[in-house]
């Protein structure tokens, strides 16, 4: 049934526990983990500054994707009694690279946090989650 399960991670509590539930539905059906990261470069605040433009905090993007791939290499410790799985880091929108990777390959389901780390912003545009569930083709497991 889930031959292919999608888990994103961004390192929150919640995201753990998604994975933990890919885990135990992947050995049920004997599918393939792919966990994604995904680095964003820059947040946009959500106010509007001078003139009607939209100001962003720029980030060290050396630093983020160091802490990615800490992430990943975490999310890889955990997997190390799970057979079949792959762990890669993405650049971009969380929601947007989420979708965009069902879009581009056959996952049957996402598994993903409930709450993520993405702090002010999430509680102003809409949870990550939230819009990964609304704009999915396939299901989405949102794990508490």
């Amino acid at each position: 049934m889930f031959d292919k399960i999608l888990v994103p991670v961004d390192g929150s509590e919640a995201a753990w526990r998604a994975l933990d539930y890919a885990c135990a539905l992947g050995k049920q059906f004997h599918s393939r983990i792919s966990i994604v990261h995904v680095v964003q470069a820059h947040y946009t605040l959500p106010t509007i500054g001078i003139n009607g433009e939209v100001p962003f905090l720029s980030i060290n993007i050396e630093e983020v994707e160091t802490t990615g791939y800490k992430i990943i290499e975490l999310a890889k410790e955990r997997m190390a009694e799970y057979p079949n799985f792959e762990a890669t880091l993405e650049f971009g929108h969380p929601a947007e690279r989420v979708l965009s990777l069902v879009k581009n390959d056959s996952y049957d389901l996402i598994v993903i946090g409930s709450r993520g780390l993405s702090g002010i912003s999430e509680f102003f545009l809409g949870s990550i989650s939230a819009n990964v569930s609304q704009y999915s083709p396939i299901p989405v497991m949102i794990v508490k």
